[in-house]
């Protein structure tokens, strides 16, 4: 029998969910919850990544990188642990917020074993700046769609060049950005 993430962890003590996200895509791999939940696996698995991102960014700004980072969030009913695992993979674990931090690393270091040895080895394609450019306006515009366009009119880019954005010059690319930053009001993309 081949063994799961359900297997792997559903016997952790205080353990509510675990979600596994693809870097850098922050895409959802694999999920499992304790009980039925209302939240959306894709939802909390890509913001996961996105907190990675932006801590990796952070940790950056402070001359503290580090490649072992773990972030900790206390919140009102649980506790989350987020872990990057080679670069490739983030594993997010929620937690019963009664749960003692020391009896959550022991398990975290425990689950991890199990999790590492169910997870693909791939190599991460590589994707331009111009198409995650496009990909972060596209997840966080409130309407892509008319935001495309106003990136289309800023850019005088044709909006079917931003849709295949791979074939974009480095010109375009500073354009493109420069616009999505205006348009999000955002000062940079951390991406």
């Amino acid at each position: 029998m081949q063994v799961g993430l359900k297997q792997t962890v559903e016997n952790v003590e205080f353990l509510k969910a675990v979600f596994i996200t693809i870097m850098p895509d922050c895409l959802l791999y694999d999920a499992w919850s304790r009980h039925e939940q209302t939240w959306s696996a894709e939802d909390v698995a890509s913001y996961f990544g996105d907190l990675i991102r932006a801590n990796r960014e952070a940790l950056k700004a402070l001359d503290a990188w580090s490649s072992k980072m773990q972030i900790t969030i206390e919140a009102a009913d649980s506790l989350l642990v987020l872990t990057e695992i080679e670069g490739d993979f983030v594993v997010g674990f929620v937690f019963d917020k009664t749960a003692p931090l020391g009896m959550v690393r022991l398990y975290i270091k425990r689950m991890l074993e199990g999790i590492r040895a169910i997870l693909p080895e791939f190599a991460v394609e590589e994707r331009s700046r111009s198409v995650r450019i496009i990909e972060f306006v596209q997840r966080y515009a409130p309407d892509p769609h008319t935001v495309m366009l106003r990136v289309s009119l800023q850019t005088r880019i044709p909006l079917e060049e931003l849709e295949d954005a791979s074939g974009l010059d480095e010109e375009q690319v500073e354009h493109l950005e420069e616009a999505v930053c205006n348009i999000l009001g955002l000062d940079k993309l951390n991406i």
